[in-house]
């Protein structure tokens, strides 16, 4: 965190700033250009997010930065191994781009990154976010004190996910909803036996999806993490809890209530199993998508409802925790600027421009009168456009451009992805857990840092036992492995493994850290 001595220079900085730059860039206004003179052409690699970049909103952005932009695009899903093989190969480089904390550390030391801590005192607009929001600038420093990217961030964070329940299913069963682990096993057996075709407990994107709800249940977690209680970091295999987690989804599988492709079901047959009437519980799924699965649903049950819950307790009387999403990125999604580039000074003023209240409307809002109006003090999105609130409109948001992914990742706007992109059921859900954040929420803890040596060996030895480590649970909880004899050899080869050198890393890194950034994060707004 910038300490105090740093945050008076940074006002007084400001100060001087905003009169050098009057001619560039102020808050909330946009650099000069002259008219005559053609736009600068700047070569950006972002994701695609499947959509044009040609629309209303980009193209507005463009003319209001004096910018032309030449893309660079791969899919979402692989644009980290893309855009890292982009920096690692000859040839032209681009001038911004998007990269994540591994990549930071990598190859900001390598030279190929912008320090952008010289020039912050340039940037108004990201000074007033890192007020806010000082994780911004504490998850990407470096231990040196540079500032190799911008993390992403969104105007305030959320609990996107939570535990769902048909509870059509349930009433029509005579049954109340569980409140915990118990009562949901007790539950989904009794209706299996009714339901003998389904599938109570469905999941995607792999076993760690499923299972890591399993740990979070009793306060642990499957890799290394930060101790919410002790203020530590754990490693969480090797903790009594963690046997406690393994046992419990064990016994939900041995009772069939676990889908058995649960570490292999595709998307399309997860969807399936919902909004075909064959899953009755989800865990840790996002709440976005419940108004799309009832919609299809009622389709097929005009009575299907969904609804979000409260985390089931334990036998130990632990509530199920989730993870919090903070408004930062934490290092997933990183703003750099290539050192080399021609056009620095240019570029750090397009970054701060695109922190200012004009360039964030344009983005998550569009251009008052065309995509959006004011309405009792609130921005209101214009009916034409399609929303789940608005299912009448002609054009989507993606078609104009009004979705936040216009520009080099600029903050998102919460509020206007919730009008957006969510519906009435799914906002709910989301209100009751964003509610109880401070009770159910499992917080990341502080962000450490590691030289590139120290990422190499972190990297040796957490590749071979994550593989190692899923391999064993989907066999513990399947019942291939028994829980007293291979349990114990699995804790061994753990340690063989070498983690408690990694964990010593991770407990000397936070040593280090002043006491200011020691603590626990657990605000969302």
């Amino acid at each position: 965190m910038l300490n105090k001595k740093r945050t008076i220079i940074v006002v007084v900085s400001m100060c001087a700033a905003m009169v050098l730059f009057s001619a560039s860039v102020t808050l909330g206004k946009r650099p000069s250009s002259t008219a005559s003179a053609p736009p600068l052409v700047v070569k950006a690699a972002v994701p695609s997010f499947e959509r044009d970049r040609d629309t209303l909103i980009d193209r507005e952005f463009e003319r209001r930065a004096h910018i032309k932009f030449d893309w660079i695009q791969f899919p979402v899903t692989e644009y980290m191994k893309r855009v890292k093989q982009l920096l690692t190969t000859s040839g032209d480089k681009p001038d911004i781009f998007v990269i994540n904390k591994e990549m930071v550390q990598r190859f900001g030391p390598q030279g190929l990154l912008l320090d952008l801590r010289p020039y912050l005192n340039q940037m108004p607009n990201l000074q007033r976010w890192m007020e806010k929001y000082p994780q911004i600038y504490d998850s990407i420093v470096s231990e040196d004190g540079k500032l190799y990217g911008i993390d992403g961030f969104n105007t305030y964070g959320q609990m996107p996910i939570g535990y769902l329940l048909r509870e059509d299913i349930f009433y029509r069963n005579g049954m109340l909803l569980p409140k915990t682990f118990d009562e949901l096993y007790d539950s989904l057996k009794q209706l299996k036996q009714i339901y003998p075709d389904s599938k109570p407990i469905s999941n995607r994107w792999g076993p760690d999806h499923l299972l890591d709800n399993f740990f979070m249940a009793y306060h642990t977690q499957s890799g290394i993490y930060f101790n919410n209680d002790d203020m530590t970091f754990k490693f969480g295999p090797i903790e009594p809890n963690f046997k406690k987690a393994v046992e419990l989804a064990r016994k939900f599988y041995e009772a069939k209530l676990i889908d058995p492709d649960f570490s292999t079901d595709s998307d399309a047959q997860f969807f399936e199993n919902i909004t075909k009437g064959k899953t009755f519980a989800l865990f840790g799924e996002y709440f976005t998508e419940m108004d799309g699965w009832v919609e299809k649903g009622k389709k097929q049950d005009p009575l299907f409802s969904l609804k979000a819950v409260q985390p089931p307790i334990t036998e130990n009387g632990l509530q199920a925790l989730l993870p919090v999403q903070y408004a930062n990125s934490q290092g997933d999604w990183v703003i750099a600027v290539n050192a080399h580039s021609n056009h620095t000074d240019e570029l750090i003023r397009l970054l701060d421009y695109q922190y200012s209240d004009e360039m964030m409307e344009l983005t998550n809002w569009g251009i008052e009168g065309e995509t959006f109006k004011w309405v009792n003090g609130e921005r209101k999105y214009a009916v034409k456009l399609q929303t789940k609130l608005n299912s009448t409109g002609t054009v989507t948001p993606e078609q104009l451009g009004v979705d936040g992914r216009t520009g080099i990742w600029p903050p998102y706007d919460q509020d206007a992805e919730y009008a957006r992109k969510w519906g009435a059921v799914g906002l709910e859900g989301q209100r009751i857990y964003n509610d109880n954040v401070g009770r159910i929420g499992f917080f990341a803890g502080p962000t450490v840092s590691f030289n590139q040596d120290e990422m190499i060996e972190i990297t040796k030895v957490m590749t071979p036992l994550n593989k190692f480590r899923t391999e064993k649970l989907i066999k513990f909880v399947t019942g291939e492995l028994t829980m007293d004899t291979d349990w114990n050899y699995f804790q061994e080869e753990l340690e063989k493994l070498g983690v408690r050198r990694v964990l010593d890393l991770y407990r000397a890194k936070y040593a280090k850290l002043p006491d200011e950034r020691k603590k626990l994060n657990t605000v969302i707004k």
